[in-house]
């Protein structure tokens, strides 16, 4: 008897307990929501934007704005601010005559062609009244080489004009016109540091004295 009850103690091999197996279908339910979720999620994503690539321009797409051509002519004498102006074609000695300031009441207007048409490189002489002229004659005004500077009413773009006479030669003579006065003739020029009998020789067919 007590061989049978021992027996009867032990559960039989196979038999199956009475007690669901849960942990299975719990797994699986879960692998199908992470599976449901993913495939939302992968349905909600916004479908990446188009990348649009623009080419740069070349030189040949880009239309260019023509430059205008200037040409320099230098206006002196009897006119508010001499200097040296830049026009474009076809501009007339009256456009000149403007861009410097208008003549000054000294200025000798009797021949003065304002209508005749510029050319580059030339200079403008507009005479004082009672002065004589002592350079090239047109229309009133005297151009070429032959046109005297003044060394006392000369700006620095005028003194550049002379033969040999740089930015620095031309400030050096102003600046010594500034500490001394007006010259009194042109041989003062050799006073200038810079300038000697051998440079001046050169200069003095150029250059003149208008007494203050």
């Amino acid at each position: 008897m007590r061989g049978q009850e021992r027996t009867d103690s032990y559960p039989v091999a196979g038999r199956r307990s009475g007690r669901p197996r849960r942990a299975p279908l719990l797994f699986f339910w879960v692998l199908i929501t992470l599976s449901a979720a993913l495939l939302i999620l992968i349905a909600r994503r916004p479908a990446g934007k188009a990348v649009v690539v623009i080419p740069k321009e070349t030189e040949t797409d880009v239309t260019k704005t023509p430059t205008l051509a200037l040409f320099p002519v230098h206006v002196d004498g009897a006119v508010t601010r001499p200097g040296l102006y830049y026009f474009e074609e076809d501009s007339i000695l009256g456009d000149a005559i403007a861009k410097a300031g208008g003549f000054t009441l000294q200025a000798d207007q009797s021949a003065i062609n304002l209508a005749m048409l510029l050319q580059a490189h030339m200079k403008i002489y507009v005479p004082r009244e009672g002065e004589e002229a002592t350079g090239i004659s047109l229309d009133g005004i005297m151009m070429g080489a032959e046109v005297k500077v003044d060394l006392n009413r000369a700006t620095r773009q005028e003194l550049e004009t002379l033969p040999g006479v740089g930015e620095a030669t031309a400030e050096a003579i102003i600046a010594y016109r500034e500490e001394h006065g007006p010259f009194a003739d042109i041989e003062e020029l050799m006073q200038v540091p810079g300038i000697k009998e051998g440079r001046f020789s050169k200069l003095k067919d150029r250059i003149r004295v208008t007494k203050p």
